[in-house]
């Protein structure tokens, strides 16, 4: 039986045995009772999964709140309060795999955020069975094959709006938090948008504002650049 090794950083050249699937007795374990904190992408992706704007998804899905000491954004995925299973779950799998939080397509590893850049793994094999199966992959194998790339583009953009100057885990204006929030839900951006003066004065052109609204993905860079703008101009006085 193969056996991971129990290494506290991995790279994306190392190698790891894992396998999920039905027949595991712990298949959908991992989706119980688990903080799942979404990204603006995922939230962009599930509610097209299911067919929903993002004020709805974001009202019957998820927890939101400001952070208390940097007023960042926090989306948790709410978990059904009876048997504490993700509500997309089912014991089949899940109802919206393909459109699944970045966090679910990682599993069992995570980001390791004291060497960035680099993972680790979050569970061992007496509760993940998978990692016991033969299947051999090497890390960066493994997350292309979960197809991690958009998720990990869109949140390297979302990064980026955050102001010059502002250290993770220190303090922003609650205001600039709600205005971060327009990156989660993108109905209130388009709204937004749909007046002309606010076009003009932010000076989106026509045809960036028909590329917004025909596709959600365009729509959401579009509202990255925005907060970008706003945060380097208010970040300051605040």
């Amino acid at each position: 039986m193969n056996e991971n090794k129990k290494i506290s950083v991995l790279e994306k050249d190392d190698e790891i045995f894992f396998a999920c699937h039905a027949d595991l007795p712990c298949f959908t374990q991992c989706c119980r009772d688990v903080n799942i904190y979404l990204t603006p992408y995922d939230v962009l992706r599930m509610r097209k999964s299911l067919n929903m704007g993002s004020t709805e998804f974001l009202s019957r899905y998820t927890r939101s709140f400001l952070a208390k000491v940097t007023h960042i954004p926090v989306v948790q995925l709410l978990m059904d309060p009876d048997t504490l299973y993700c509500v997309f779950v089912t014991p089949d799998g899940c109802k919206i795999y393909d459109d699944r939080p970045w966090a679910c397509r990682m599993y069992p590893l995570d980001l390791n955020v004291k060497k960035p850049g680099s993972y680790k793994l979050i569970t061992s094999s007496d509760k993940c069975f998978g990692l016991k199966e033969p299947q051999k992959w090497n890390v960066g194998n493994w997350l292309s094959s979960q197809g991690i790339e958009p998720y990990e583009e869109m949140e390297k953009l979302f990064q980026s709006v955050m102001p010059r100057g502002f250290q993770p885990g220190g303090k922003m204006d609650a205001g600039l938090g709600k205005l971060l929030f327009l990156a989660y839900d993108t109905d209130i951006f388009l709204e937004m948008l749909k007046d002309p003066k606010f076009r003009k004065l932010h000076e989106i052109d026509d045809d960036l504002y028909k590329a917004a609204l025909e596709n959600d993905e365009k729509l959401l860079k579009l509202a990255f650049s925005y907060i970008k703008a706003q945060l380097e101009e208010l970040y300051p006085l605040t």
